[in-house]
């Protein structure tokens, strides 16, 4: 742990938490609202940016995207003093509600660039849900080229970019009448792949979820694990 001295005047505490449930449809920057809501309320000793508006300083890694449950979502949070990692824990978590707690606390000198790889779990529900339907859409995942087009602006013509470099791992099964997805996706900064765009990728390769109707054809993202390049836990 870096000792505390007028050069380096903070430590650096990592949470590793979840947001499930309904918390899955506030945005990040509501997280970051309520986040800082939240530590404030612990009473840690913060360390506060300078300026005519201090704040206490979060570092978040790969914001989800609205839609998508995570039970290992990280945050760099600096202090001024190194209280345990056990008391801030017990601290935020007396603050959170069942949906939002933090699972994990630990002081680290590692920067939040070292997470490379994300993995994640798809439940699709869509008609005619079927083994072979599960083996099409792994195959479809797994060809050399899956075509996607990304967001753009109104005014601007969708890039159609091919996101299978950013696939490390990719498999499908039928569970129940559930199509099951396990993948594991580029978290690299520079290379981020959302994984609504692998489900975007089926709906055009495989006509899933092609219903209207919501309440028979849907989806759920569960973010389960984080790697580094050599696929070794981040933490």
């Amino acid at each position: 742990m870096v000792q505390l001295t007028p050069q380096h005047p903070y430590v650096t505490l990592r949470l590793k938490f979840k947001k499930v449930g309904s918390l899955q449809y506030i945005s990040h920057l509501d997280l970051v609202r309520t986040m800082s809501k939240i530590i404030t309320r612990a009473k840690l000793p913060l360390w506060y940016t300078e300026g005519f508006n201090p704040k206490p300083k979060m570092i978040f890694a790969a914001p989800l995207s609205i839609g998508t449950e995570s039970v290992c979502e990280f945050m760099d949070l600096r202090l001024v003093d190194d209280i345990s990692p056990e008391e801030a824990k017990a601290r935020l978590n007396a603050n959170m509600t069942d949906e939002m707690q933090v699972i994990d606390a630990y002081y680290t000198e590692d920067k939040l660039t070292e997470l490379k790889w994300l993995s994640y779990s798809i439940d699709i529900t869509t008609d005619n849900a079927s083994v072979e339907l599960a083996q099409s859409c792994e195959r479809a995942l797994l060809t050399d080229e899956v075509l996607v087009k990304k967001k753009a602006k109104p005014w601007e013509e969708a890039p159609t970019v091919n996101i299978r470099p950013l696939i490390k791992e990719i498999s499908a099964e039928l569970r129940g009448d559930v199509i099951h997805i396990d993948a594991v996706l580029s978290a690299d900064a520079s290379a981020f792949l959302n994984p609504e765009y692998v489900v975007k990728a089926l709906r055009s390769a495989c006509g899933i979820l092609s219903n209207p109707d919501l309440t028979k054809e849907y989806y759920s993202i569960m973010r389960t694990a984080a790697y580094k390049a050599d696929m070794s836990e981040f933490r």
